[in-house]
């Protein structure tokens, strides 16, 4: 019975491998909606960038464009390929060509836990990018 946990806050039974795979396309939908906001993101702070004349506020234009360009071009594309690959591991453990279904969930996890503290942390920067836009007008 090692599938089941002791714990109340963790499922008693193993989630399928069918609802794994509707959390990794949920993943996919997430990233490109997160691109889409940044997007929306990098012209907010264009248009609005004129605005700025302190040091405080261009320091903290600086820093907010420099999270978007690294979510931009680093990690929200390292998200796509981790999750491309996962699936694709996904494909060898259905069809048992040799792939681990346990391997395959401890990697889900890691990747579910690296997009959850992004979770955490795009929220605080929207939070960072409104309160600055916000008091720009």
């Amino acid at each position: 019975m090692e599938n089941l946990k002791a714990t109340t806050t963790e499922f008693l039974l193993r989630e399928g491998l069918m609802d794994l795979h509707k959390t990794s396309k949920q993943w996919v939908s997430e990233v490109d909606l997160w691109k889409l906001e940044l997007d929306f993101f990098q012209k907010l702070l264009d248009s609005n960038a004129h605005k700025v004349t302190t040091y405080k506020g261009k320091k903290t234009i600086g820093h907010l464009q420099n999270l978007i360009t690294y979510y931009q071009g680093e990690l929200l594309d390292e998200f796509a390929k981790a999750v491309r690959k996962h699936e694709k591991y996904l494909n060898r453990v259905i069809v048992g060509e040799g792939a681990s279904d346990e391997s395959y969930r401890v990697k889900h996890d890691i990747i579910d836990d690296k997009i959850n503290s992004f979770k955490e942390g795009f929220k605080s920067y929207k939070s960072e990018l409104f309160k600055f836009i916000s008091e720009l007008m």
